[in-house]
């Protein structure tokens, strides 16, 4: 385990790893939050091609350009804190170019740290310093190639060489392996490693679990169906990915032509109780057409016939059939409460009151919203047997 390079971006940082990346929310310090939608493909960013299709080796924040390195070649790229930007013209280009000196990073370079009108570059068991602006290679201070003991990190922690490197305010990273240390300190010297550090690199949460949700609607799927499924996609999405969950979107599918569920829009989901599907249970969620066995279908019905209340979420469905049925409503976490109850959550007590702040609040009148999901719940979802493993 471990990552290639770090990329730090305003309010976002990017981390790469082989042909995937992903994109991070943070402060200065602490590991943020994993942005919905990640970890994605390196090709996102659009680079010319060959380059860097199967990973990078570093990439360096300079102002309002990104360098990305992979051998002994580079790009430039002119973006904001978001996006992938343009790549510069006249690249990739000669790492040689940098005109560093005879012998280091000829072939390439492990790391890139910006470090205000200093950058540095790793390779091996050396480092160099050099003075620049945001554009240009600068040039190399005096005594550079250094040896990369010169920083005095804690013993057997980076000794032959780093995997990445990140500025962070005050706060700089440094990656090996499985492992990483923060420091403190300005934009020259090493400063001083933080208490408790080497820490897992497995601290940063990156490893998610994913679940691929399809949509069957017995509606017709007009502009208002439609935009239904994307705002309750989206808010379960956005909500599940604080708890390491990726909801990822499968097909929709219009039923709405198919005279033999006409019966089904009314459907009777009888007490809504988890492993008690009714006979029209069984009939509706046999439309399961390109869904995986572990993947969740939700069907979209004009009303819910049972329970008790005004029901308009079912999380009931046959067993090796995981999913929900949900009519139109403009209760936008409807979705998400439901897929929790297929993630093997339960309603949270209705005392105390505060308990209408959580997803699982039995009802749909929540307190405050976004709704919160409790660690427990988090580790139940994680445990799900329908949520899936995505190691980054």
């Amino acid at each position: 385990m471990g990552i290639d390079a770090a990329l730090f971006s305003g309010p976002k940082c990017y981390f790469f790893k082989g042909a995937r990346y992903v994109r991070v929310t943070r402060g200065e310090t602490g590991p943020g939050t994993v942005d919905p939608g990640y970890p994605a493909p390196i090709s996102n960013w659009g680079w010319p091609s060959g380059f860097g299709a199967s990973g990078i080796d570093a990439a360096l924040y300079s102002g309002s350009k990104a360098y990305f390195f992979k051998g002994n070649r580079y790009i430039r790229v002119t973006r904001g804190e978001t996006g992938s930007g343009t790549v510069d013209p006249g690249y990739p280009a000669p790492i040689s170019n940098w005109g560093w000196p005879s012998g280091f990073g000829v072939n390439g370079i492990d790391a890139a740290l910006y470090s205000g009108s200093k950058t540095y570059f790793f390779k091996g068991d050396r480092y160099i310093r050099v003075s620049r602006g945001d554009t240009g290679p600068g040039t190399v201070d005096p005594g550079y190639p250094a040896p990369i003991s010169n920083w005095g990190w804690p013993s057997g922690f980076g000794a032959n060489g780093i995997d990445a490197a990140l500025n962070s305010g005050s706060k700089t990273y440094f990656f090996k392996g499985d492992r990483y240390i923060r420091v403190t300190r300005g934009e020259t010297g090493p400063g001083t490693v933080d208490p408790g550090y080497p820490a897992p690199i497995s601290n940063w949460g990156w490893d998610r679990e994913f679940i691929v949700v399809h949509f069957k609607s017995l509606l017709k799927v007009d502009s208002a169906v439609q935009d239904f499924i994307d705002d309750q996609f989206g808010a379960m999405r956005d909500l599940f990915t604080r708890s390491r969950v990726d909801v990822r979107r499968g097909s929709t599918e219009d039923l709405s032509g198919d005279s033999d569920l006409d019966s089904l829009l009314a459907l009777d989901v009888g007490a809504c109780l988890l492993g008690r599907p009714t006979e029209e249970h069984e009939e509706l969620f046999a439309h399961r057409d390109g869904a995986a066995d572990t993947d969740l279908v939700i069907y979209i019905v004009q009303t819910l016939v049972g329970g008790s209340g005004n029901l308009v979420g079912c999380a009931t469905h046959p067993s090796g059939k995981p999913g929900a049925a949900v009519v139109v409503t403009s209760s936008r976490w409807l979705l998400a409460h439901e897929v929790g109850h297929v993630l093997s959550l339960r309603h949270v007590p209705r005392t105390p009151t505060t308990n209408s702040d959580f997803l699982m609040w039995p009802n749909t009148g929540w307190t405050n919203v976004p709704p919160d999901v409790s660690t427990a719940e988090t580790t139940k979802m994680l445990d799900s047997a329908l949520t899936r493993p995505d190691p980054f």
